[in-house]
């Protein structure tokens, strides 16, 4: 074979129906069909994100709980958060189809049970059920749209899709608090159940999926990474606990908090060990962090989200504990919060696919993000409306232009066989954060209004503020239960100074994204998508893609199959299963490990050498037959 030669994978997708869509290509009618059945979808999830910000005072006063009220989003976000990377190994396995149904499903489920909860204990285990949906969903819609369209448009389809998810997230409050006012707080969660059920017939009827069909159910469940998530969830139980007791229930310091936040971080670290070293198929493979840019990107997904819900929670409680509204009012009046995030949203995504560039755009958002926590520590009883509309305004300018455009940007490096790993890596930094987004202000919070209680004169009083439950009564019918003018003018000014340094603390972690926005590095953006994962517009087997089949002299068995996108079907009776680039040298190092540990030759250097001429080169040195 001469030097002049494709190599193999461009062999392959010259010759093939594979999934390779231009930048400029026309969409049919239900690639749009599966973009707005996503879109009512993500609507679901981003709704039951922000419905509860509003909603959960009066739940809490009603089923009483306490301080165990930070679980009923922490335990959301814990099962969200524990499901990430099983779910994104899963769906490369089994498709994208079952289980976006599946997660839709179940969320439609825990939406029922937390309806009809009739306790704290009961409302926080169908939250868990509802949070595996959630979590589910989330990871889900983001890595369908990243098979639908190549790396440098999927910012403006994020950006479609963050549009309805926007309109959801803005209307939550205001459901919320119109629920909570005029009907009962059951309706919070019973609303997800039509808008589920209309979701899941739009995903059941339009989205059809290519996948891997080569593999019986048994090779295909021997895949999942059991034993890596079984370490995972135990970590990250174990750091959640912690995280929602601390400040709460047990002060900081106490070996309530100390001990599981120790063994959780050892067990994160016992995972990454397990993944990169151990796993035969890791669903964290080591390639994912292996690059500056993409570890820059999690840390500005991570601290973006922290940013996000961290206003979405504790906005309501300056209008409500301060300026003393309702929680629908309150609802309202974090209105303008949204305003700017659907325009910029979509101006992000714009740019992003215009340019090719995303750093200017992450350091251009982090500015007026930055800057926004910073003056909502200046709001107390007699800010004007003009201040804390504006004020809102800003922050949703840069919470909207960073939403659609972190992705794109820990993508840009990867390989995109990595697609799903990868979404799920980013989806674990997003609601890792917004867990930090709610326990973290909270916990500063509660421990403020413990230190400034002390300043009112009535104890009685005082004492709701202590032990954990400020949160618990920072409403407008908190406020009007106080008959002295003066004890109520004291309980307002022990919240406006409270919430003075939880928006202070936010500064250093919007600080800390503009600061790492400078460690990215700008790669280009690929125009053309290779996927096996796209649109199945003929709902054919995954096999007839294939079109070239190399056999080993070296190693009986071994066969390694060129598919249309690129990627390696290797069979052997070591291992069977479809590889990336990244990947193809392990199993080959695998597969011939005895081989190589009796012989010199030049193939045992290749392994060391460069992975996209693999299999090219072993061609060339003799090892490797091809049949085209």
């Amino acid at each position: 074979m001469s030097g002049s030669v494709a190599s193999p994978a461009e062999h392959a997708g010259a010759n093939s129906s594979t999934t390779n869509v231009q930048a400029t290509q026309k969409h049919p009618w239900r690639f749009w069909a599966i973009i707005i059945a996503l879109s009512l979808t993500g609507l679901l999830s981003t709704i039951e994100g922000t419905i509860i910000t509003s909603a959960l005072p009066t739940i809490t006063k009603a089923l009483g709980g306490s301080s165990a009220y930070i679980w009923v989003p922490n335990a959301y976000f814990l099962a969200s958060l524990a499901i990430l990377p099983l779910v994104a190994q899963a769906s490369d396995i089994f498709g994208r189809r079952p289980l976006l149904l599946m997660a839709v499903a179940l969320f439609i489920l825990g939406s029922g049970l937390c309806g009809g909860a009739s306790s704290m204990r009961m409302l926080i285990a169908a939250r868990t059920v509802q949070g595996l949906g959630g979590g589910a969903i989330a990871l889900l819609i983001n890595t369908v749209v990243t098979d639908l369209v190549p790396l440098r448009e999927r910012g403006k389809y994020m950006a479609l899709i963050q549009m309805t998810a926007t309109i959801g997230a803005a209307l939550g409050p205001f459901l919320g608090g119109l629920i909570t006012d005029h009907s009962t707080w059951r309706w919070v969660f019973y609303l997800n159940i039509p808008i589920g059920g209309t979701a899941f017939v739009a995903l059941f009827l339009f989205l059809r999926m290519n996948y891997q069909r080569d593999q019986t159910w048994k090779q295909r469940l021997a895949r999942l990474d059991i034993a890596g998530n079984a370490i995972f969830i135990a970590a990250i139980i174990a750091v959640l606990i912690a995280l929602t007791w601390g400040g709460t229930i047990y002060d900081w310091g106490t070996y309530h908090i100390v001990v599981p936040i120790v063994l959780g971080f050892i067990g994160i670290g016992l995972f990454i060990t397990f993944e990169w070293t151990i796993s035969k198929e890791p669903s964290f493979p080591r390639s994912t962090v292996s690059n500056r840019t993409s570890i820059a990107a999690l840390i500005l997904c991570f601290t973006h989200s922290i940013c996000v819900y961290w206003t979405f929670y504790f906005l309501p409680i300056y209008f409500q504990a301060v300026r003393g509204v309702s929680v629908m009012r309150s609802g309202i009046n974090t209105l303008p919060v949204f305003a700017g995030v659907l325009p910029f949203a979509i101006l992000g995504g714009i740019l992003l696919s215009k340019l090719g560039r995303y750093k200017p755009l992450h350091f251009l958002g982090f500015i007026p993000l930055t800057i926004a926590m910073g003056l909502f520590s200046l709001l107390n009883a007699n800010s004007s409306t003009a201040a804390w509309v504006c004020f809102q305004l800003l922050c949703s300018v840069g919470a909207g232009l960073l939403s659609g455009i972190t992705l794109p940007a820990m993508q840009a490096p990867l390989d995109e066989s990595l697609v799903a790993v990868t979404t799920g890596v980013w989806s674990f930094a997003r609601g890792f954060g917004s867990v930090w987004g709610v326990t973290i202000p909270s916990a500063i919070y509660n421990n403020e209004c413990r230190k400034n209680a002390r300043s009112i004169t009535d104890p009685a009083i005082a004492h709701y503020l202590t032990g954990g439950r400020a949160y618990e009564y920072s409403t407008k019918a908190f406020l009007d239960s106080i008959q002295a003018p003066a004890s109520r003018e004291q309980v307002v000014q022990v919240f406006q100074k409270s919430l003075r340094t939880v928006w202070l603390v936010a500064i250093a972690f919007a600080g800390l994204g503009l600061l790492v926005t400078l460690a990215e590095k700008e790669v280009k953006l690929r125009d053309k998508l290779n996927t096996k994962f796209g649109l199945d517009e003929k709902g054919g087997d995954e096999s007839s893609d294939k079109t070239i089949q190399a056999t080993s002299n070296l190693i009986p068995g071994l066969i390694i199959t060129v598919t249309s996108n690129g990627e390696y079907l290797v069979t052997h009776h070591n291992h069977k299963g479809t590889v990336g680039l990244e990947r193809l040298c392990e199993v080959y190092d695998n597969c011939a490990k005895r081989w190589l540990q009796e012989h010199t030759s030049p193939q045992t250097n290749l392994l060391q050498g460069s992975l996209d001429t693999l299999v090219l080169s072993l061609y060339r040195f003799g090892d490797l037959v091809l049949n085209v």
